[in-house]
């Protein structure tokens, strides 16, 4: 096997790790701060915010991917110069636009926990009563007639951003009318769950990027570039001796 075989299998396996989380949920900060040979390594890889003109100082490679990519999603191994990259979109925004995932919700949870021993039809026939149940819930009100009924635990969250929610719950939510439940979720081990909607405010146009902040951006995004032509250079020029 080659050397760069070698160097893609094991960002292979790198990848696998991280989409598993092996090293925790921030298994892409973990590798990228012990493992990278990039000038980001300090920072776990974090690029910061990027804007076009920064993201076409990176690899054509490396763009080409990012433009495909949703966010949350891991890309690679990428050939780039000198190497490979692996590539985690977190988020992308517009700037002086308004992102509906940074919208505050005012949430109801409910909740029921299933007893130690329970038999799967025992446990569906709760989920279906549940599910059931929560669908008549017309307005925040009436969570405590149905939590009573349900025997189930209620939990107010104020001002949760979309954006904070788990993945499969954002959609959900964003569709949500004020008043209405999500569908129950959850598992027999920890319980199901179902949120109710009791009010909304909208996201306001997203702030534009102090002076500081865009300075700091275009500093880190010359240091970047100028690192990685050394370390492409470098091995150019490197003399392997074998013995």
């Amino acid at each position: 096997m080659t050397a760069r075989q070698e160097v893609f299998a094991q960002e292979q396996q790198i990848m696998a790790s991280i989409q598993k989380r092996e090293k925790g949920d921030d298994s892409f900060g973990y590798y990228a701060g012990a493992m990278s040979e990039a000038s980001t390594r300090s920072t776990g890889g974090d690029l910061g915010w990027l804007n076009e003109n920064q993201l076409a100082q990176l690899p054509p490679s490396l763009v080409e991917a990012i433009k495909t990519m949703q966010p949350e999603h891991l890309a690679g191994p990428i050939e780039v110069p000198g190497g490979f990259s692996i590539i985690y979109l977190v988020d992308t925004r517009k700037v002086g636009v308004a992102d509906p995932l940074d919208s505050r919700l005012t949430l109801k949870q409910l909740s029921v926990r299933f007893p130690e021993g329970i038999s799967q039809a025992q446990a569906d026939a709760r989920v279906t009563e549940f599910a059931k149940l929560s669908k008549t819930i017309r307005g925040c009100g009436e969570v405590a007639k149905v939590a009573s009924a349900l025997g189930a635990e209620v939990v107010d969250n104020d001002s949760v951003r979309i954006r904070d929610l788990p993945p499969a719950l954002r959609d959900i939510m964003a569709k949500l009318s004020v008043g209405e439940s999500t569908p129950p979720f959850g598992s027999a081990k920890d319980g199901i769950r179902s949120l109710v909607l009791c009010g909304r405010d909208e996201a306001s146009g997203s702030t534009v990027p102090g002076v500081e902040q865009v300075r700091g951006q275009m500093e880190n995004a010359r240091t970047n570039l100028r690192a990685n032509q050394l370390l492409r250079d470098l091995r150019r020029d490197a003399i392997i001796e074998y013995r």
